[in-house]
């Protein structure tokens, strides 16, 4: 969508052509959790590249460590990695302290030297290739080592529903809303966004820099260790057309994400997939020819009559081979940030 707007733009962006007018954003719901500012973890951080520098007054996206042999994986959202990967200087920044030199982060920092990303994937698309937001870097070491052995890591986590309970971080970038630079968390519980591969969560405070930050299941607050099950992204760049900084969107794991991982942990060239068509459901139904063989008794037919009356079930059977969640369903349309 050529006028989109980064989620990982400064907090008053223009909305997208679908959106309302400027100023029209939504007013949360009583009772929407508000984030927790914190000195963050050693496996989370931020990205700087070209025009973003280090020290300046905005971050970019967010990023994770995730497990690999290797041991040099950091995994971001999709429209992150498509910015990244025309940089000419990217450096991921573990844990993050705004104020210091690259020598002094308690990590350092790591150069980004590669980037893995499904090529049918087009930043900040509204199309079904929305559901496949997510790439991952892959970091040089630094004088303390693999940015996973100085770090730590997540696991990355495929997952079969659209419910959970996790902890989501990012790096909200522009000090007018961020003023320390931050992380930020929150624990929620995830519910389906329709129409789409992907989970919807609602808490305040989830500006532009998020992008990417991890949404973690079985979350240490101590550690920070856990499961990724998600990142922050998905319809148009991870938030809705309204611009709403208390909605956040992400694609979940399934097949294509894992084949993605796969290939970065290898370091292996992301070779052409097939087009991503995926079928939204599928209706499971009682046909004619079962009907014959439940006729044998009563209670059999009285069963099969039950079975007749009740609606057909819907059967998610697309890509990713997930199920079809029973929480919240929005009714409105999807409505999308850019990144």
């Amino acid at each position: 969508m050529d006028n989109a707007v980064p989620l990982d733009s400064p907090p008053g962006r223009a909305p997208a052509a679908s959106a309302p007018a400027i100023g029209a954003r939504t007013t949360p719901p009583a009772g929407t959790p508000h984030p927790e500012h914190f000195g963050g973890h050693p496996m989370v951080g931020t990205f700087f590249y070209d025009g973003k520098p280090l020290g300046g007054k905005n971050t970019y996206c967010t990023g994770s460590v995730v497990h690999t042999a290797a041991h040099d994986i950091v995994l971001t959202a999709g429209h992150c990695g498509r910015g990244l990967e025309k940089a000419t200087h990217r450096i991921f920044v573990p844990q993050y302290r705004d104020g210091l030199s690259a020598a002094n982060q308690p990590r350092g920092v790591f150069p980004v030297s590669r980037m893995y990303i499904d090529p049918r994937y087009a930043a900040n698309t509204k199309e079904p290739t929305s559901d496949l937001d997510l790439s991952f870097a892959q970091v040089d070491p630094n004088s303390r080592g693999e940015v996973e052995d100085v770090t730590g890591a997540l696991t990355f986590t495929s997952t079969t529903n659209y419910t959970h309970n996790v902890t989501v971080i990012g790096y909200p970038s522009s000090k007018s809303v961020n003023a320390k630079h931050q992380a930020i968390r929150c624990p929620v519980t995830t519910s389906r966004l329709p129409g789409y591969r992907q989970v919807r969560m609602t808490c305040t405070g989830f500006y532009g820099g998020v992008s990417g930050g991890p949404w973690i299941e079985n979350y240490d607050r101590t550690t920070g260790t856990g499961k990724v099950i998600g990142n922050t992204g998905g319809y148009n760049g991870g938030g809705n057309d309204a611009n709403d900084d208390w909605v956040t969107y992400a694609p979940i794991y399934g097949k294509e994400a894992q084949a993605l991982f796969n290939d970065a942990a290898a370091h292996r060239t992301v070779g052409a997939r097939p087009p991503y068509h995926p079928r939204r459901t599928a209706r499971s139904c009682p046909t004619r020819r079962a009907l014959p063989s439940i006729r044998s008794s009563p209670l059999s037919r009285s069963r099969s009559v039950l079975r007749a009356a009740l609606p057909c079930q819907d059967k998610a059977d697309d890509l990713y081979g997930i199920e079809r969640s029973q929480g919240h369903r929005d009714q409105a349309p999807p409505r999308g940030d850019g990144a």
